[in-house]
């Protein structure tokens, strides 16, 4: 190994090659300041420098040559975001013990600490490495990292613990943890910065109430997901009723992890009037139960918040899609829908068809294991999410084509068009249908306004013979007279 850049191990190391005094001299004032390393490095620079460009590694270019990973950050430009190299020579100089190294690279990056997080949930968490983390957290005071944490390396969950108290973890990956380690997070996962996933973790009642009471109070958490994982004899109340009182997150997922079927207690009442959350994803695979999609959909109904819904469950099967067909007509916030078929018949994938056509919010709509069937299903729902994007990508869309009815715009015909393009919209089955429809409704209007004007310039002469008895003598005088023609209005039209 070779010694590292720190004087101090520098002038105590073997002999090195033979090399001009000035040329060494040379080559380290032409380079860049280097960072100081404590431990040994594996190349010499002249050595590193002769190595092919692809046995090259961003961490040993900051550690050897000292180039900053990523490029440095202009004090006049946006934060740089972190990238893969930058974050690559983090984590190794964490697992090496450098962090001398690490507040060079921040120093002299220019990046703050503070808008910079650091992707760490794929470095090993063993208690040296750990230790670093801890130090170099004391150091850098607005350090903001994601971390992953799995169930062998869970003798370490009180150093992450503090980090997450200290609110230093921007993003926080459980996996496999025991459920007594588990209730020692519990309690402050509401200080996670942006988002917790939760894999494979059994919750005792009173974990799951430390988790609920942690959900209530955080203000800052947004995404949390339950993947495989288990609550106790509650069956996860404790857990829906802190969403319920939760005001932070936004997204959440569950997956394998069976919830309350009550209506007290379940999806339902998860949904019902919830004001934040705005993406719900619900996985069920393998033997596991299927979850509550019933009480999903009636929780939507009185649910003005939700944007994105994602259901998937293999063996979900409905007889009547009525409840389905309910959400399509009432609900107007959800744009994304993903929801198994379960549908048996053309007659059931007609009524969902049906009500789709009276939703104008959602843009996507995928149904997973259509069953064959001879009604183009996808390709009725393909073309009424094309008319729906219309829409969605041009708020004045009804607008625009509502002005065939109202070319000038001086009738005061605006509400009564945009209604009537409205309407026209609701019956299409299609764009193309619907600005087909519109146009021959605008050709028509155009034709009736011409034959109006050709009619109004048009003159009728009327002649009346006027026989006087006295003189026998017979007048003739000539009328001429305007006919005009009043071309029928739209409701709420001016009539001149």
């Amino acid at each position: 190994m070779i010694p590292s850049n720190s004087p101090s191990t520098t002038t105590s190391s073997g002999p090195a090659e033979p090399v001009a005094p000035e040329s060494t001299s040379a080559a380290f004032a032409s380079g860049p300041e280097l960072p100081p390393v404590m431990g040994s490095l594996p190349y010499a620079r002249q050595d590193y420098e002769q190595l092919p460009e692809h046995e090259k590694t961003p961490e040993l270019d900051f550690l050897i040559l000292g180039k900053i990973p990523g490029g440095k950050q202009n004090p006049a430009d946006p934060p740089l975001p972190s990238n893969r190299d930058f974050e690559r020579t983090v984590m190794h100089c964490l697992i090496a013990g450098e962090t001398e190294a690490l507040n060079f690279l921040w120093r002299e990056s220019g990046r703050d600490p503070a808008k910079t997080t650091v992707d760490l949930t794929s470095m090993s968490m063993d208690r040296d490495t750990v230790a670093a983390l801890v130090k170099h957290g004391n150091d850098q005071k607005n350090l903001k990292v994601d971390l992953g944490l799995r169930g062998h390396h869970a003798d370490v969950i009180e150093e992450i613990a503090m980090l997450v108290a200290e609110g230093k973890v921007n993003r926080l990956l459980l996996s496999g943890l025991p459920a007594e380690r588990m209730e020692q997070l519990a309690p402050i996962v509401g200080k996670i910065g942006n988002a917790l996933s939760l894999h494979n973790i059994p919750m005792s009642v009173r974990c799951e109430q430390a988790f609920a009471e942690a959900l209530r109070q955080s203000e800052s958490l947004a995404t949390l997901g339950l993947i495989q994982c288990s609550f106790g004899d509650s069956q996860g109340k404790y857990f829906i009723e802190g969403m319920r009182k939760n005001h932070s997150i936004t997204e959440l997922e569950v997956t394998n992890t069976p919830l309350p079927t009550t209506s007290e207690s379940g999806y339902r009442a998860l949904l019902a009037d919830n004001p934040i959350l705005q993406k719900l994803t619900v996985v069920q695979w393998g033997l596991q139960p299927l979850p509550d999609i019933d009480a999903i959909l009636s929780g939507l109904l009185s649910n003005q918040a939700l944007r994105t819904l994602h259901v998937q469950a293999s063996g979900y099967t409905q007889e009547n899609p009525q409840k389905l067909c309910n959400l399509l007509e009432k609900n107007r916030t959800l744009t994304r829908l993903s929801f198994p078929a379960g549908l048996n018949s053309d007659k059931a994938y007609q009524a969902v068809t049906a009500s789709l056509a009276k939703n104008t919010s959602l843009t996507t709509f995928i149904v997973h294991d259509a069953s064959p069937s001879a009604y183009d299903f996808e390709t009725v729902v393909d073309d009424l999410m094309s008319r729906n994007r219309a829409l969605a990508n041009d708020p004045s869309y009804l607008q625009k084509a509502g002005r065939g009815f109202d070319p000038s715009g001086n009738s005061g015909m605006a509400d009564p068009a945009v209604l009537i393009a409205q309407h026209a919209f609701l019956l299409s089955s299609s764009r193309h249908e619907f600005e087909t429809i519109m146009a021959e409704a605008e050709l028509s209007i155009r034709e009736q306004d011409r034959r109006a004007r050709e009619a109004n310039a048009r003159s009728v002469v009327t002649t009346t013979v006027t026989t006087d008895p006295a003189s026998a003598i017979n007048t003739t005088s000539t009328t001429t007279t305007t006919t005009t023609t009043t071309t029928p209005s739209l409701p709420g039209s001016s009539s001149s």
